[in-house]
């Protein structure tokens, strides 16, 4: 029996999201990365490796949400999440692979430190507000997809405001934190794609 888009999207989207999750504990702290070592800067390269490569899956599943929703609301919040996916790239590749290498040039090495704290406030602003936008498509399907509607615009609104106050350090336990939250609606969201492949089966 063939999978629903809606199916494959959810697939998508938890694959995305626990991928990370699953070894975000072992992200090593700046403190970490100086005192050097080979094995912590494998273990550098793989979380922030597996980081980088969930991005598009996560966004492979939330261009099947936009499927299903296609509302100017969900196109927004689609754009917002890919401007927000193209700065923790950057984040992402200066911490797990340039950073490694500067360890014995502190200058270099803090202002690497900086550019990647400025991508990832880029990064968490633009994917709250993302989160928001999702909330107002979601919110106009009634139902479940009110519960992951209302979960994203809190969270988002979490995520921008922290930045914009800067109260959410975005230091290794601040990221981690980031992806719990953001975990938790995408997690939402697909259990919603799920009844909608549940249903369109059904049809």
């Amino acid at each position: 029996m063939s999978t629903t888009p809606e199916r494959r999207a959810a697939g998508a989207l938890l694959l995305g999201v626990l991928a990370p999750l699953l070894i975000m504990g072992m992200h090593p702290t700046g403190g970490d990365i100086t005192r050097g070592g080979a094995r912590l800067v494998m273990i550098n390269h793989v979380v922030h490796g597996v980081a980088l490569a969930a991005q598009p899956i996560v966004f492979l599943g939330l261009l099947g949400l936009w499927r299903s929703l296609r509302s100017d609301a969900a196109t927004a919040a689609l754009v917002f999440y890919a401007f927000g996916i193209v700065a923790i790239l950057s984040a992402a590749t200066l911490s797990g692979f340039v950073a490694p290498d500067l360890v014995s040039d502190r200058a270099l090495l803090g202002y690497t430190y900086e550019l990647n704290q400025g991508f990832a406030k880029v990064s968490v602003a633009a994917i709250g507000a993302s989160l928001i936008l999702w909330g107002v498509a979601l919110w106009a399907r009634r139902g479940f997809a009110r519960l992951p509607a209302a979960a994203g615009a809190i969270i988002g609104a979490v995520l921008v405001l922290g930045v914009l106050t800067g109260w959410l350090n975005l230091s290794a336990s601040g990221i981690v934190l980031v992806t719990l939250l953001q975990g938790v609606w995408i997690v939402l969201v697909a259990m919603h794609l799920l009844r909608e492949g549940v249903n369109a089966g059904d049809v």
